[in-house]
């Protein structure tokens, strides 16, 4: 489980370190596949408030980037990996 969490760790430092040059789309799909990760480690009833908050921003994400607003859908993008680490580290009882 550790692993789990290094490499979604290390997915977030290198989307934060390369934030230039990721693209949209590319933020959108890591934080759908970081939302996808704590949902399928049972996130949803171990971590509610983290899990849904991750999935809130990235809806947020996908809406701002529908209305071609590409900075907030990018900031809510990150807080969405964000939140959906603090979801896994808290289900396997990691300090944030």
């Amino acid at each position: 489980m550790r692993l789990l969490l290094g490499v979604l760790f290390s997915i977030i430092l290198s989307a934060y370190s390369f934030a230039g040059e990721t693209t949209t789309t590319e933020l959108l799909d890591e934080a759908q596949n970081s939302i996808k990760a704590a949902f399928e480690s049972g996130c949803p009833t171990l971590a509610p408030y983290e899990y849904y908050k991750a999935e809130t921003y990235y809806y947020i994400a996908r809406e701002e980037t529908s209305k071609l607003n590409t900075k907030a859908g990018n900031a809510a993008a990150m807080k969405a990996i964000e939140w959906a680490l603090k979801a896994m580290a808290k289900r396997y009882g990691e300090d944030q």
